[in-house]
């Protein structure tokens, strides 16, 4: 469980993040919407213990300003929007880097990592460099590295950001099939809300404006004042009209 109270977090006199209170059940999938600025990437960074705050932010009864970064990131994985590397690593060497938090010989090749490269569909990348990948066979990689974590909950920012149409579908499908984990993904891709279903937080301006589901009755109304346009809605899925 992860509990957020008063959580506040300012960039000089800027507040990006003002007294919020957020509670995440262990399995939950929570899907974080609002515009540009509105601190959905502040909050997750805040949860990583990457920026200073003031309020509390306590997994499973701990405050997770006295759990160490490696034991922080055996409960809490993360797939960042935009990753960039010099370094020609195989997409196996990439991968098994997430097993740092559990083992000591972390670079070792293990079966772990196979059955993950299998389940998000690139096994048969694992010899290629990771420089070398499409982008949705990159964000695979990077999803694959967050879930070799074995952690309880993974962060997501944008995952299907800057992707085509097919690689969207398919790092769609891949997050679908977390069961057992909680997850907070960040999207402005009113089709992950439409494929992944789950809870909706929407932020504007650092403070929550609503929590609850997309079938609620108040969300289409919530989810258009959040971003200030017009939401088109067909059979319970939404989408943004062109006119």
């Amino acid at each position: 469980m992860i509990d957020i109270h008063g959580l506040t977090v300012r960039y000089g006199k800027k507040i990006a993040l003002n007294n919020l209170d957020l509670r995440v059940g262990d399995g939950e999938h929570l899907i974080l919407m609002g515009p540009n600025g509105s601190g959905k990437t502040t909050l997750l960074r805040a949860l990583l213990g990457l920026v200073r705050y003031d309020g509390t932010i306590s997994l499973n009864g701990k405050s997770t300003n006295g759990i160490a970064r490696r034991e922080l990131a055996r409960e809490i994985a993360y797939v960042p929007q935009i990753f960039s590397t010099p370094y020609t690593f195989t997409v196996k060497e990439f991968v098994s880097m997430g097993l740092y938090s559990l083992s000591r010989e972390w670079w070792i090749e293990d079966e772990r990592i196979h059955k993950v490269l299998s389940d998000v569909g690139i096994d048969e990348l694992k010899e290629k460099t990771i420089n070398t990948l499409s982008g949705g066979e990159l964000q695979k990689a990077i999803i694959a590295r967050a879930l070799v974590q074995d952690s309880n909950y993974i962060l997501m920012d944008e995952p299907t950001a800057h992707l085509d149409i097919r690689s969207t579908q398919e790092v769609l499908e891949v997050v679908s099939n977390f069961k057992d984990k909680g997850t907070i993904i960040v999207s402005h891709d009113l089709n992950a809300l439409n494929k992944l279903g789950g809870s909706v937080l929407l932020i504007k301006n650092g403070e929550i404006v609503f929590k609850g589901m997309k079938d609620d009755p108040d969300f289409k109304g919530r989810i258009m004042d959040t971003f200030e346009t017009r939401i088109g809605e067909i059979g319970g899925f939404f989408y943004f009209p062109l006119s």
